[in-house]
């Protein structure tokens, strides 16, 4: 058992060693080239490689020591730029300097009547809008900025639901402090209440479109109110 023991000692120690010995001979490599991944390029398209080394002065690395360049200080700076989730940046043994990115999913808009716009991320978190895309994403209109967190609460409760994401595309409050949806649908809104049952709103609403699509007179109502559990109340244009 001792000498198993030390065995195993020995073996962390040359380990240990063989990696200082590593970590200081790429501390003593230059920065060859810089290769910078957006690990979620499929899912936005705010952050791109020529951004982020536009945003770095990239140009200036190559050549560097790799003991010289900070890179915690690199990561804290990409981690400030409002569509970055978070970064990571290392070395690699053929002066390869990694610059890896992770990127903030918006999910709603929010327009504050006589006020700024925003955007509320995946996390509810607030995220300024973005120079270089503009994510096509529902947009809620309110006059106070706490009246959206109904809306996101709606659009996070609904997010990869085909039949709610192809509807939602302006959500507002009315003066009984009411979610009110205005579909693509044009012709009529929908008075949700607020953000809870989903899916049996989504069950009632259904039923009702189909009904009134088969009639031929889905155009000839202003309001559908989804607030009532069991029954979906509709007015017609006077």
């Amino acid at each position: 058992m001792i000498a198993r023991t030390l065995s195993t000692l020995l073996s962390l120690a040359a380990l240990f060693a063989v990696l200082g010995f590593a970590g200081t001979q790429a501390a003593e490599r230059r920065v060859q080239s810089i290769e910078v991944n957006v690990k979620d390029a499929a899912q936005a398209e705010f952050l791109n490689g020529r951004r982020i080394a536009e945003q770095l002065g990239t140009t200036r690395l190559e050549g560097e020591l790799l003991g010289d360049v900070d890179l915690q200080s690199m990561v804290d700076h990409l981690e400030t730029m409002g569509p970055c989730s978070h970064a990571e940046a290392y070395p690699t043994m053929d002066g390869t300097l990694h610059i890896d990115v992770w990127q903030r999913t918006p999910l709603l808009r929010v327009h504050v009547n006589g006020g700024r716009d925003f955007y509320l991320d995946e996390e509810g978190k607030t995220m300024e809008l973005d120079a270089y895309h503009t994510p096509h994403i529902p947009v809620m209109h309110v006059d106070r900025e706490t009246q959206a967190t109904m809306g996101y609460r709606f659009v996070k409760a609904t997010e990869g639901d085909l039949f709610w994401d192809a509807l939602t595309d302006q959500l507002s409050m009315n003066d009984q402090g009411e979610l009110v949806l205005h579909p693509r649908l044009a012709g009529h809104h929908i008075v949700l209440g607020n953000d809870k049952e989903v899916q049996h709103k989504k069950r009632n609403l259904l039923a009702f479109y189909r009904a009134h699509i088969e009639r031929g007179n889905l155009r000839t109502y202003q309001r559908i109110d989804l607030t009532y559990r069991d029954q979906v109340i509709a007015q017609r244009y006077p």
